[in-house]
């Protein structure tokens, strides 16, 4: 097919917010839509190059894999031999592990399985994973699997019947991953029948323009139409990288933003239009020419810059590692991505060899690894937990199912199931780090306990929003409030009792003069980081969504006077003292610097007062005198000299990162739970 250098152009607009967002640069919150971008333009010249073989006859599936093994495997099997050695001496047993699953499902294509595995792509642990972004490769390969052979079934029916069975199926994909968000956002994320549209949306593409091209299909968009189309395309996937966040419902109908303006710039961005010679520009196609290197080598250099540093990296930092990203990307193109593509240099039976030995080598390294648990003995055995706490993670711990006669509510039980006394938990990730003790504490008190999810809500105060108050979580937040009222009925009817555990501070950012950061600082070197921040909305008595202060407590108060209003216990637990280094990551680096792990780490106890403020005096309010408090700084702060909050006591840390606690953090607060579950 004819080399069109606008859409290296495109690669360019798709890898640039890629590495901004993951860098955390500010300005590009939905940075990470530059991989939908990737899918449509793959789906399109995957399918174009099919389709111009099936129509000469040239058609061979062993032709398509060696292009394949020729354009992804050099690059991405050197990558992994400079990752493992610094793996090796950086990563912490238990973080190596992980990196030994990851390098397994990469080499295997299931990437995208293991990162589901191991946590949500949004989340801070992503950050410091070096193989995370190998999800999106699996993908490709996955639907690379079915579809050439799917196309050349299809191929002997009319060309209409082709691109109906194309379109149908990625209907699906479409719907099923709009579904899936409200119930598993991360399956939505990961897993190929959700994502398999994007790649359908460039095979639809490229089937119509080769029909036209083949003068199949006759039709004629005047310059200016195609001027206007290609700049709106261009539009499309800047608004989605400038304006979506961690919050968006992603990737169900909102990712048709970027993908169909991707689609656009495809269609109409020739060099014929303004927005096709701006993508044309030298510099623009440079970038697009190493962009595959690029996304291979620039998680990887962020991860490890950030796992052996134990505090924030600063900006001129960030920079400079993205300059790194992209002179490595560059040498990677020049020596090792351009020769493996020329067959003249390289042969197909030298191609298959290196693939399939690069595959059984890192299989056989993963393996090892695993089986090795980590190495641990590269470091002394005291320290051990100091590295990996023990935590409990829902969904590993117990099994969601959902609860009959009430809609968009599910559960998963601990404690003692046989017990007529059950106490229900809710809230977020802070909820279900108590998990483990409260299952330990329960099953001691004779308690069953149920981890309930409202699924329609994306707030843990039903009836707020996090994001813009667009149309669509303006709905959202009105079913989340109908699915408030299941849980009600189901506290009345089959609970004694219910646990509220939330972020507070962070899911009441901001409010003006009182919260100002949803990140936390804890003014020692520890800043919290995360790539998106988004508003967190109340309604407002004039009517609209608001930041304002008095409006969210007016939430707070309203969603727990619904809770005690059952007439059943209520214990609410205040906020959990956030630590600003991720405690595991922050020994493991003194670690390696110093040879040396600190006993007791701790902040600022005047700190964590001034920061939860505003939550506390909303919690303290006398309107709520009917809930059961639990105050966590009780545990944590009122010890010693009672100016600081203890993270680490003895080499046993309290959190597993930043802000959730493990079980030596979890079990004071169970503790507290079960006695004042009992004592009326």
């Amino acid at each position: 097919m004819k080399y069109r250098k606008e859409i290296d152009g495109l690669r360019s607009l798709a890898i640039i917010p890629v590495i901004l967002f993951h860098a955390g640069i500010g300005g590009f919150s939905g940075g990470y839509v530059g991989v939908d971008v990737f899918f449509v333009i793959s789906g399109y010249l995957i399918t174009s190059i099919l389709v111009s073989e099936l129509d000469q006859g040239s058609y061979s599936m062993a032709h398509f894999y060696e292009r394949r093994a020729r354009r992804i495997l050099p690059a991405l099997f050197v990558m992994l031999v400079a990752t493992l050695p610094v793996a090796y001496l950086l990563l912490n047993p238990a973080d190596l592990i992980y990196f030994a699953k990851s390098l397994l499902g990469s080499v295997l294509f299931l990437g995208n399985i293991t990162s589901y595995l191991q946590s949500g792509y949004f989340d801070a642990a992503s950050d410091v994973k070096p193989l995370m972004h190998l999800w999106s490769l699996a993908i490709e390969e996955q639907y690379y699997v079915a579809f050439p052979l799917l196309l050349a079934a299809l191929w002997r029916l009319k060309l209409t019947r082709v691109f109906g069975a194309i379109l149908l199926g990625s209907l699906v994909s479409l719907v099923f991953a709009e579904m899936k968000l409200g119930k598993d956002p991360s399956v939505a994320f990961f897993f190929l029948h959700s994502r398999a549209w994007e790649l359908g949306l460039g095979a639809l593409l490229a089937l119509v323009m080769s029909s036209q091209d083949r003068g199949l299909i006759k039709f004629e968009i005047p310059l200016f139409g195609r001027q206007v189309l290609a700049f709106v395309g261009l539009a499309l996937i800047v608004f989605a990288v400038v304006a979506f966040d961690a919050d968006t419902r992603f990737p169900g109908v909102s990712a048709l933003v970027p993908t169909v303006g991707a689609a656009l710039i495809i269609a109409f961005a020739t060099q014929h239009t303004v927005v096709g010679q701006w993508l044309g520009t030298r510099y623009l196609v440079g970038v697009g020419l190493i962009s595959y290197s690029a996304y291979l080598w620039h998680q990887p250099i962020f991860a490890f810059a950030r796992y052996q540093s134990p505090n924030h990296l600063d900006q001129l930092v960030l920079w400079a590692l993205i300059f790194l990203t992209l002179s490595v990307a560059y040498l990677s193109w020049r020596f090792i991505e351009a020769p493996f593509r020329q067959k003249g240099r390289v042969t197909r039976k030298t191609i298959a060899s290196l693939s399939l030995g690069g595959i059984v080598f890192f299989s056989v390294v993963a393996v090892m690894t695993s089986a090795k648990q980590g190495f641990p003995d590269r470091y002394p055995k005291e320290f051990a937990s100091a590295f990996d706490p023990f935590k409990v993670k829902e969904g590993k711990f117990c099994v969601f199912q959902k609860i009959q006669n009430f809609e968009d509510l599910d559960f998963c039980e601990f404690g003692d199931l046989d017990s007529t006394s059950v106490v229900l938990l809710y809230g977020d990730s802070h909820a279900s780090s108590l998990l483990g003790e409260l299952d330990q504490e329960f099953k001691k008190r004779k308690v069953k306990g149920l981890r309930v999810r409202l699924l329609m809500c994306d707030h843990s105060i039903p009836g707020m929003m996090s994001g813009p108050a667009t149309s669509s979580a303006i709905e959202l937040a009105g079913r989340c409030l109908s699915n408030l009222d299941n849980l009600l009925a189901f506290l009345k009817l089959n609970a004694d009792a219910i646990v509220v555990s939330v972020r507070w501070t962070a899911k009441m950012y901001p409010v003006p003069n009182s919260v100002e950061s949803w990140a936390f600082d804890n003014q020692e070197g520890g800043i919290e980081y995360r790539k998106n921040v988004s508003l967190n909305l109340a309604p407002s008595v004039a009517g609209g969504w608001s930041v304002d202060g008095e409006s969210k407590k007016q939430a707070v108060w309203g969603f727990l006077d619904k809770l005690v209003a059952t007439q059943k216990r209520v214990l609410v637990v205040y906020p959990v003292p956030e630590v600003g280094w991720d405690i595991p990551t922050y020994n493991f680096s003194t670690f390696l610097q110093t040879g040396k792990v600190h006993s007791e780490v701790s902040t600022s106890y005047d700190l964590y007062k001034r920061r939860n403020r505003f939550v506390m005096d909303a919690l303290d309010d006398k309107r709520l005198d009917a809930i059961v408090r639990i105050r966590p700084d009780d545990f944590f702060c009122k010890v010693g000299d009672a100016s600081r909050c203890m993270a680490q006591v003895n080499w046993q840390p309290y959190y597993y990162d930043s802000n959730h606690l493990a079980s030596e953090g979890a079990r004071p607060i169970a503790q507290e739970v079960g006695k004042r579950l009992t004592v009326h």
